[in-house]
């Protein structure tokens, strides 16, 4: 597929009733940059009611934790996010980001450099995700039962090499400094796994909208059998994508290690909520659409949910409940929106 040929996930099958001239923007405008609505109308409405509740809420403090929150959910999120266009799920992302953790909390405990502890972690991290996509691609099991298996096995590794008892370090290291544990000042809320985000955020954004690769990710996702009549390698695309998805829920859990200084084994449940906080940014469950930056839009609604419920005073089991009403609501506000543009071009 060449680099400047339409991108599968951003068209319409009706943009060809428009003028070619106008089909890139009708493609990009009203179908691609639509799907990222959903989460910016969960965010605005999640501010006016905290903010309405609570005055303190509408505040660059709050805004910094929020997306200190965020950092880690959000980078799994890409890493899932972009497997998901390509029409697969990887369920085992929360265990990989657990035991990748308690990996290297192992590593520097065991006074192995940094550097190679950092190194190991991620690479292992990516292998996991590789062996996800083997298992998947070889196999033609859905990568739901085969992620779902996986899931279970690296929980149970996690529960097994610590004995049940959570990583800790008492005084920071200079490397849990460097992935999340410093912040800009002493009153920020803001710390610098979020800038770790950020540069992912970037990374994958350029690949999924600047490069060949992008297009075959959307093509895998969106047609897969026309992809591969055209000569993407849908296989490998795949396999690629499972080692991202990997390699940043590995590098979430070093984040989070960085942050908190500890880390437990008991399963954490990061999986569904990065793939909620996907859908909410427009990701479609079905492959083929989906932007990082609709990923990033999703992560930061929801971890602003759960920092205004905090902020007013809600117990903390509301949190899960709100979730679900949001994907219902951002569903239906997607779904609708399909049926207006529709309408409009028949």
């Amino acid at each position: 597929m060449k680099a400047d040929s339409p991108r599968v996930g951003r068209s319409s099958p009706l943009a060809g009733s428009f003028p070619s001239a106008l089909t890139p923007l009708l493609g990009r405008v009203m179908f691609h940059r639509r799907r990222e609505l959903g989460a910016v109308i969960a965010i605005a409405v999640t501010y006016s009611v905290f903010t309405y509740l609570n005055r303190a809420f509408l505040t660059w403090a709050t805004f910094g934790g929020i997306l200190t929150i965020a950092a880690e959910i959000g980078t799994i999120t890409i890493g899932e996010g972009v497997l998901m266009v390509s029409g697969e799920f990887d369920l085992s992302v929360g265990s990989n980001f657990t035991f990748s953790a308690i990996v290297l909390g192992m590593l520097l405990k065991a006074a192995v450099p940094a550097a190679l502890s950092v190194i190991t972690v991620l690479g292992m991290a990516g292998l996991i995700g590789l062996l996800n996509g083997l298992i998947t691609v070889r196999t033609r099991i859905p990568s739901f039962i085969t992620t779902l298996g996986t899931l279970f096995f690296w929980n149970g590794m996690a529960l097994w090499v610590t004995g049940g008892w959570p990583i800790s370090f008492i005084a920071p290291l200079p490397v849990l400094n460097v992935l999340g544990n410093s912040t800009p000042s002493p009153a920020s809320s803001l710390h610098v796994s979020a800038a770790w985000w950020a540069v992912a955020a970037v990374i994958f954004w350029i690949m999924l909208e600047k490069t060949r690769y992008g297009n075959w990710v959307y093509g895998t996702g969106g047609k897969t059998e026309a992809a591969r009549a055209i000569g993407v390698p849908v296989d490998r695309v795949k396999l690629i994508n499972f080692t991202i998805c990997g390699l940043l829920a590995g590098l979430a859990g070093a984040l989070q290690l960085g942050r908190m200084m500890s880390i437990s084994p008991v399963r954490s449940g990061l999986e569904l909520e990065a793939i909620a906080s996907a859908v909410v940014g427009g990701v479609s469950l079905f492959g083929g659409i989906g932007t990082v930056l609709g990923m990033i839009l999703g992560t930061i609604a929801l971890a602003s949910i759960e920092v205004g419920l905090v902020a007013a005073g809600a117990p903390s089991f509301w949190y899960t409940a709100f979730v679900g009403c949001v994907i219902i609501v951002i569903v239906v506000i997607n779904t609708q929106l399909d049926r207006l543009i529709f309408t409009w071009r028949s």
